[in-house]
């Protein structure tokens, strides 16, 4: 999120580094335009490796070093996965870049100057003073590289004093919002999660300080041939290849999660439909979510792959503090969406998208001094004005509400006795009992409270449900799935089911599937080796989910 506010850059300066944050933040919204965003990225990084061959004389034969850089500030985006969520560092995508240039265009301009020893000692100096508050720890980096390519004792020992004091006098009389122990760091991200740190995800960083002190230190004579190219660039390709993150669950769900917000249901399905592998837990979810705003998720929940892969993280992750907010939303559960915007906010930093959830929140439930609040900041973005008028005018005329075709979705499924107790970070458990109890007589409401019956085999609340829903279908068909549920429960509970108005197909699945497993129980099979041999033939019923598919993927 970046405000066009002096309350906004005020609150970046707190801290060192503030200015470079402040200025990561300001670029990053343009990846609201995906494309800009990426183009602004690559015209900086074209900018730096201009920088790096003027500030270390490097000659035109040796300048496929200059990517060893670029690769790792790349790597520093493409490499995070999960940490997209949980990263406290505001403007990430451009802070590294930014903050290169200014380290790497200062050592330049401190080669420029008189060769005097006095002069060159006291820019080193200055540089500490002016760049460690304004750009954290790339103002240390620029001072020891400076130190090291001056190539000068005292500018070695003056850039050394600077390192050390500068960080110390600062978190003594200006930052005191600072632990003492990452006064040298501010700027950086901090990969820790519950007291426990992942150094891995610092290697980008590693690699990019150590390529930049390499260059300083480096004397570039001119080669023949193109063997630098040849060793370096596969090399560098190779290195970004392996670090990139290509966890398919993971970049699905960012996919879908755009389209959900977008309300492009065919699209979120699309995206389900190309899983391979077994999917998390969020992939289904979205994918139910879709198929109930489409009106099919009584016919087709389970022709889609179903799992419950645990993400591809190295710590734990809360589906609620990934896509869990929109999705209460989405489902009317407001008051959770709210609390969790709210945690994660003060936790991790604001962004737009929960300034937006929040808005729609106060919207739906009524507190029109709330939305006005969050509909203001928004106004102060660059890309988000629009959206943020457009619900603004919902606060001086609700009626309006009524054409919003995703607001009105929503106010279907939200029960009246709506509060705030506890979920305990478990998203879809909490989801799943808080349809079981609801007394909602929407079609919506009463769907989804026959779907987590279904969920959790209630077979009693099924019934009271499923007499509910078939009296609201006044003689339609049922969904599949629900006819299926009911055939199955009839038998399990020796309720005459024959004269229902079941499918064909349906009872003639139910059947074989019924002599399937029996005969293979007698025979000694047990249910985790028979699921895999009926799957190609019954995974798209309910019968398989009932007996096969387990839900065991608990949040931490």
């Amino acid at each position: 999120m970046f405000l066009h506010t002096p309350l906004f850059f005020q609150q970046r300066m707190v801290t060192a580094g503030g200015l470079l944050t402040w200025a990561g933040s300001y670029l990053t919204q343009f990846f609201y335009y995906p494309i800009l965003g990426a183009g602004l990225l690559c015209l900086l990084w074209v900018f730096l490796m201009w920088l790096l061959k003027q500030a270390f004389r490097i000659e035109a034969s040796w300048m496929a070093v200059t990517l060893v850089p670029i690769a790792c500030l790349l790597l520093t985006i493409v490499d995070l996965g999960y940490w997209t969520y949980y990263l406290k560092l505001h403007g990430h995508a451009f802070t590294a870049t930014v903050g290169c240039i200014v380290a790497v265009g200062l050592t330049w301009l401190y080669g420029r100057l008189t060769p005097r020893w006095l002069l060159s000692a006291a820019f080193i100096l200055l540089a500490a003073c002016v760049g460690y508050p304004l750009f954290g720890f790339y103002g240390l980096l620029a001072v020891a590289l400076m130190g090291i390519a001056g190539r000068r004792a005292i500018d070695g020992v003056v850039a050394v004093i600077a390192i050390v004091g500068v960080p110390l006098v600062c978190y003594h009389t200006l930052y005191h919002e600072t632990n003492i122990v990452n006064i040298y760091w501010t700027a950086l991200p901090v990969y820790a999660m519950r007291g426990e740190r992942y150094f891995a995800y610092n290697l980008p960083y590693i690699v990019l300080v150590t390529s930049l002190i390499a260059m300083s230190l480096a004397r570039f004579k001119p080669v023949k041939g193109k063997w630098v190219s040849a060793v370096v660039l596969p090399v560098v390709i190779g290195c970004t290849a392996f670090g990139w993150n290509k966890d398919g669950n993971f970049h699905r769900e960012l996919a879908m999660t755009r389209n959900v917000e977008q309300q492009q249901w065919e699209q979120v399905l699309q995206k389900a439909r190309g899983v391979k592998g077994e999917p998390t837990r969020a992939v289904c979810m979205m994918k139910n979510l879709a198929l109930s705003r489409l009106g099919r998720q009584g016919d087709e929940m389970f022709r889609y792959p179903e799992g419950a892969c645990r993400p591809d993280a190295p710590f734990p992750i809360r589906m609620v503090q990934t896509v869990g907010k929109l999705l209460y939303l989405e489902y009317g559960v407001t008051n959770y969406c709210y609390r969790w915007c709210m945690e994660d906010g003060v936790e991790y930093g604001w962004t737009v998208e929960q300034l937006k959830l929040m808005a729609r929140c106060s919207l739906l439930n009524g507190e029109t001094v709330a939305a006005q609040r969050f509909l203001n900041m928004l106004k102060k973005t660059d890309f988000h004005r629009k959206w943020a008028r457009q619900y603004e005018a919902y606060l001086s005329n609700p009626k309006l509400m009524s054409q919003d075709t995703d607001l009105t979705a929503i106010s279907a499924l939200m029960r009246k006795d709506d509060f705030l107790t506890a979920d305990m970070a478990q998203m879809e458990r909490f989801l799943t009992e808080h349809f079981t109890t609801a007394e909602g007589t929407t079609p919506q409401l009463l769907e989804q409270t026959l779907i987590a019956a279904m969920q959790t085999k209630d077979m009693r609340l099924f019934w009271r449900r499923f007499y509910q829903y078939t009296e609201q279908l006044r003689e339609r068909r049922a969904p599949t799935h629900y006819q299926e549920a009911a055939c199955l429960f009839g038998h399990l509970m020796n309720i005459d089911v024959s004269h229902m108005p079941f499918d064909r197909q349906v009872t003639v699945d139910y059947e074989e599937f019924a002599a399937t497993l029996g005969r293979m129980q007698r025979e000694g099979w047990k249910l985790e080796q028979i699921g895999p041999q009926v799957k190609a033939r019954f995974g798209n019923t309910y019968y398989y989910d009932f007996y096969f598919n387990r839900y065991d993927y608990i949040e931490n």
